[in-house]
């Protein structure tokens, strides 16, 4: 008996037709920015600075991640028979210039709190993602699973990423290649009342998080196709990548903002979009004369200018470029003349701001910023909170740092640490202070102040608290003044306790227990705290009780930057 064996190479069949596709082609997007579908006659609408680009080698879309989107509809009921109520598959090829917590190419959904419905294909933190919920996984207000590819994206180069879901199990691809799967969700999709179906950006009722980067091909099938099909899907490779992706034009992340301002020295800090080597001019009039240059390329910098003289008004600029070299032809910006003061020395009146509390309020973080450019601080106290995730790059960019630019530019901001902050390493990479940056002492004219991180454990065995007790024993300034987020006393009724049902903490019990008694040994004149979003202040407390002016301490809580009232 002979035997055979023969081997042979699979070949994949075409995929099938999609239901919806985009090509972005130049015929399919108007000078105004409507933009036709290729197949399926979904058309939508562009804004922000998501547009149409080129690369050299065709067309494709390209955002800065600023506020860019396609919209196609602003509530996906109204164009409903196009989408998949159970099987689908999305792919798309796509380049990341930036590592996003929350980003998306696709999407209809609402993800607020524990209300989680719809479905998104998009990225996390570098890695392709398709997320899900559907009613066998409905927790009684929905339930998103967001499932990550096990590979990284390499940023700056063009990938093909796709996920699918068949009712029974989610999938994610990377060029091509299964990454991920889940059988966390089961059954059809499970849709929110009203969401809008956006390309481009993530986006709920209160998220607005744009691509940076381009996006090509977006295609959508109401089916689950196999691992072959897929893998014949990202062969398809559009015009577009054949070249390098076009690259966002340099500019500021975030623009210049000021920190740790003494009597002679202060650090000038910023960020940019692309490595740059970086410049501060700075004098004491705007002909400037003297400056101080970045000693390596970098995105974020902390430039420190030190020998300036107590208590003087300077003018500076910031002049940066990508590859250090300030002649014709290389890209490089510069801003505008700029203002700071140093430090007061201890015979000169000083004011300052304290806020806290702004969270993602972008809005009311501006109104507050121009009411304080009114008033000409010396410098800025926040009481924590500045953000509402601190884990979020965007909410840093885009809502804190983008709104109050006009007074963090001419005024140093001593910040302690919130709830919201989650300890997270952004807040450490903007914000530089002594080490180890959650609990330190500044002076300011004849004042101490003492920064203290309430988050972490308050004991007289830990550090912070040492420190604290040693530092406010050493202070000999005609005032003391503390800050942290938790209050010591508060009339609060969420937070602490509701006096008209029942008894309350009135404040945070291991500040009570622990600091307030290091308060009122070592002479504190005044404690601001925010966390309780309202303005409270009480009269002068020892061993908790009101007493005369110059014998307690004075607490107020000033959490009115934004933060839900």
């Amino acid at each position: 008996m002979a035997s055979f064996l023969v081997t042979g190479v699979v070949i994949a069949a075409d995929p099938p037709t999609a239901d919806l596709r985009w090509d972005f082609r130049d015929g399919f997007v108007s000078s105004s920015g409507a933009v036709k579908a290729t197949a399926g006659g979904l058309d939508g609408q562009l804004s922000g600075d998501l547009v149409l680009a080129d690369a050299g080698s065709g067309p494709l879309l390209f955002g800065g991640g600023a506020n860019g989107m396609l919209m196609l509809a602003r509530n996906y009921k109204s164009v409903s028979p196009h989408l998949p109520t159970q099987d689908f598959t999305i792919s798309c090829w796509v380049v990341l210039e930036e590592l996003m917590q929350w980003g998306s190419l696709f999407c209809c959904l609402q993800d607020n709190g524990g209300f989680e419905k719809g479905w998104l294909l998009g990225t996390r933190n570098g890695k392709p993602c398709v997320a899900v919920s559907s009613k066998g996984s409905d927790d009684g207000d929905g339930l998103l699973t967001y499932l990550d590819g096990s590979k990284s994206m390499t940023l700056g180069k063009w990938h093909h990423i796709a996920g699918s879901y068949d009712g029974k199990t989610m999938k994610v691809y990377l060029d091509g290649e299964l990454v991920g799967e889940s059988g966390a969700q089961s059954g059809p999709i499970l849709y929110p009342e009203k969401a809008s179906l956006v390309i481009g950006s993530y986006v709920d009722d209160d998220e607005n998080h744009p691509h940076i980067g381009a996006v090509q091909d977006l295609r959508l099938w109401r089916t689950d196709l196999s691992a072959v099909e897929m893998r014949a899907v990202a062969r398809q490779k559009p015009g577009c990548t054949r070249s390098a992706p076009p690259r966002p034009p340099l500019a500021m992340v975030v623009a210049p903002y000021l920190q740790w301002g003494t009597t002679d020295g202060i650090t000038v800090c910023f960020e940019s979009n692309r490595p740059t080597v970086a410049m501060v001019e700075y004098g004491t009039t705007a002909n400037l004369g003297n400056s101080v240059t970045s000693d390596e390329p970098a995105k974020l910098h902390h430039v420190r200018i030190e020998g300036l003289e107590t208590g003087t008004p300077y003018f500076y600029r910031v002049t940066v470029h990508q590859d250090g070299n300030p002649e014709a032809g290389v890209e490089g910006m510069e801003t505008g003349i700029l203002t700071f003061q140093t430090a007061a020395d201890a015979d000169t009146a000083f004011g300052f701001l304290v806020v806290g509390d702004t969270q993602n309020n972008p809005k009311v973080t501006r109104s507050v910023s121009d009411l304080a450019w009114g008033h000409r601080p010396n410098f800025i106290v926040h009481c924590g909170d500045l953000v509402g995730t601190g884990s979020n790059k965007r909410e840093w960019v885009h809502q804190f740092f983008a709104e109050a630019a006009d007074i963090l530019c001419r005024y140093s901001m001593f910040p302690t640490l919130g709830n919201h902050e989650q300890n997270a390493a952004l807040y450490y990479d903007y914000f530089t202070m002594p080490e180890p940056e959650y609990y330190y002492q500044y002076s300011w004219g004849n004042t101490d102040f003492f920064v203290v991180d309430t988050n972490k454990r308050i004991a007289s065995d830990t550090d912070q608290v040492k420190w604290l007790e040693a530092a406010l024993a050493a202070s000999d300034s005609t005032w003391k003044v503390v800050y942290h987020h938790h209050p010591a006393w508060t009339s609060d009724e969420n937070d602490y306790g509701n006096t008209w049902k029942g008894g309350s903490d009135q404040g945070y019990p291991p500040v009570q227990k622990t600091l307030v008694p290091l308060y009122e040994k070592y002479g504190v004149d005044v404690v601001f705290n925010g966390h309780i979003h309202v303005y409270e202040r009480t009269w002068p407390i020892r061993n908790g009780k009101t007493v005369e002016a110059g014998k307690g301490v004075v607490y107020i809580t000033t959490g009115g930057g934004g933060g839900g009232l």
